[in-house]
Parts: structure tokens; sequence; C-alpha cells
């Protein structure tokens, strides 16, 4: 089997860092050469061969600026070329900004990205893991009601939103309700409703079963006005005039009494439930993969060494740093040796960039956070 890759500069050090009051200069069409390696894994083992290739480009130069840990000079080159129709530079920046917890900067960005290729932009995400959470996270009150919806799951329910601070979010999950006593109902249209009138903010998630449930209630033949109440309460707490307006109808005639009337207020933020990570047996690593910090190539080895399929999910890594690449062709090249299909996934731009310049994309399937 041959496998062809390329690498940059193979018997060079890293790129020293320069000045920083200088933007980096354009880099002459024969100052940097690819070295293609085609190997042959027969029976005499692995047999290298090596050719000149294509000069690097100002996005090649920015990935290994990068991992070799000069950040503003990647970050400068980068921004240059934005002028370029090149889309993995203006992704590279994105990810760039995203380890880096610079929203400000990447909301910026967003905007001249839409506006160039008039379509939607990267959604910001903070990568890494190491952030601090985000204001709006940090004050909300999470709530969680019980299978059962009776006086004692409403009694907790108002006690949570009555010890939250006023400016505080409350976040109500009704996912998990499965049954609704009639004094239940009656509780929790109350507690909503005094909610509402003192003008909280709230966040709801999983309603949809909730009210799923209350419409076949409703339906019955001796159901109860309790649960009509509850559901014109949720109507109302989510802002859902035309919904509130034909079950008042309904209700009205269906009890013979006037039903209660709209309330024009804000209406809560509906949070849609996150569906469960699916959990498969990848190997996740995370953090910066770096000679001083290599156990997370020791991991690769020992995961890859007891299975077939070689999936590393590398969602969580901020930076492959340069002097740790060839280890990584190492590993690599002992899973292809050994028969193994290897594939690495959720790896930001600069380091699908990365490699693509060192070959990697020869010797693995990549599954890259953006796909571009």
């Amino acid at each position: 089997m041959a496998l062809p890759f390329f690498r940059k500069g193979k018997d060079k050090p890293a790129p020293t860092a320069r000045k920083p009051t200088a933007a980096p200069a354009p880099v002459p069409e024969s100052a940097h050469t690819e070295t293609l390696m085609t190997m042959d894994m027969g029976a005499s083992g692995i047999v290298v061969e090596e050719s000149s290739g294509a000069p690097q480009s100002p996005v090649d130069e920015a990935a290994i600026l990068y991992a070799s840990g000069q950040t503003e000079m990647a970050e400068s080159m980068l921004k240059g070329i934005l002028t370029t129709s090149d889309r993995r530079a203006w992704h590279m920046l994105f990810d760039l900004y995203c380890v880096q917890n610079r929203e400000k900067e990447f909301e910026q960005v967003a905007l001249d990205y839409a506006m160039r290729f008039e379509t939607s932009p990267p959604v910001w995400q903070r990568l890494g893991g190491n952030g601090a959470p985000k204001p709006q996270q940090a004050q909300t009150e999470s709530l969680e009601l019980p299978g059962l919806l009776d006086k004692k799951s409403t009694a907790t329910l108002r006690e949570g939103i009555a010890a939250a601070a006023k400016n505080t979010a409350v976040r109500i999950d009704f996912s998990r309700i499965a049954m609704v006593d009639e004094a239940g109902a009656e509780e929790c249209a109350e507690i909503l409703a005094a909610a509402r009138k003192a003008k909280r903010k709230l966040q709801v998630s999983g309603v949809d079963t909730l009210t799923a449930l209350l419409q076949d209630l409703n339906r019955a033949t001796h159901s109860r006005a309790a649960h009509w109440l509850l559901l014109l309460e949720l109507y109302q707490t989510l802002g859902q005039q035309d919904h509130f307006e034909d079950l008042a109808v309904d209700y009205a005639v269906h009890f013979e009494v006037s039903p209660p009337s709209w309330s024009a207020v804000q209406a809560a933020e509906v949070i849609k439930t996150e569906p469960p990570e699916l959990q498969d047996d990848a190997l996740r690593l995370s953090g910066e993969i770096t000679p001083a910090n290599d156990s997370a190539l020791q991991q690769f080895t020992s995961y890859a060494a007891t299975h077939n399929d070689v999936l590393v999910d590398l969602s969580q890594v901020t930076r492959i740093d340069y002097g740790s690449v060839s280890q990584l062709i190492s590993v690599l090249m002992q899973c292809l040796g050994s028969g193994k299909a290897i594939t690495l996934r959720g790896h930001n731009a600069l380091i699908h960039e990365l490699f693509r310049v060192m070959g990697i994309d020869q010797l693995t399937q990549l599954q890259p956070r953006h796909r571009s």
C-alpha cells in the first residue's frame, strides 16, 4: 500500500518569532517547499521516497505559526488573507477567537463574513472548555419538576422561584412530567400567574410535553377545570395569544363560566432541550498537545492498541504543537501498519489546516468542526 503525504521543512526547526512591530512579509514563491513522502508498507517494511512539492500558501504558514505558538503572527497573517475569498482563513480566525474567548472580535468578523459571502456565519462557541460561564448562564436558577405534578412538587416550584434573586432568570424544566393531578394543576397555574404578574423572567424547557398532556386531559369526558386553567396559563406564559383565545372560548362553552382574560406581558423564553450526546467509543482528548504535555499522544497510542477502528475526538483540543506532529504521524503510521482505520474528528480549522500541510489528511479520515 502506497500512501503519499506532505511534510514541511522536515529537517528544519519550527519557525522562529519575528518582530511584532512589522507585518509578515509576503512569502516568496521559492522560499518554502513541500516534501512528498511515498510510503510503501510491504513485507519489507516502510519505504520513504521524497520529491520537491509546491510552495506553501499564506494559509499554510498561518497554520504552522499557530502550531509553533506564534499566535499573534498567525492572527495578523489571517487578517491579511481575509481580503481574498479563501474561507479557510475566515474559519481559522473564527476558531482562533473561540479558543481565546474573544467573542467581541468574533462577532465583528462574523458580520464581515455575512456581508462578503451573503450567508450565515458560524455561531460563537467557546472552544477548549476552559472559559468562564457567560453572565446570563451564571444568573439562571434551574428548577426541574418531577414526573408527577402535585401539591408537593408545586410547593418546591413556589419556593424555588421565591428564593431566586429578582434579577435572576428562573428556568423551569417540564420535560419529565407524565401525570398532573387536579391540586397540582391548580397550584402550578397560580404560581405561573404570580410570577408573570411580578414580571419575573422565566425560561421554560420541555413545555411541549406538558402542553400535550394537558390537551389529552382536556379532551376527556369528565375533564377538570384545573387542567384547562393550567393550559390557559401556559399559553399566557408562552405569549401564544391565538391558542389562548381559542381555548378560552372552548372553556367558556364547556364550563359555562367566563374564562381568564389575556394580559399583554413579556413571554417566557423557550429553551430547547438539548438531545443527549451520543456516546460512542471515541477517545476524547482536550487542551494543548505539546512535547512538554504528551500524555494525549500516550493515550492515543494505548487506545489504538486495543481498537481496530481508531476514532479520536479532538473537539476540545485547542492546539497541536508543531513539535508534536512527527510523534502523531508515528502513531498514525503504526495504526496503518496494523491495518487499522483511523478517523480524527471535531478539530478546529487551525488544526485542520496543519493536518493538511503535514500530509496527515493522507493518512486518516478527517471530520473537522467546519465542513467547507
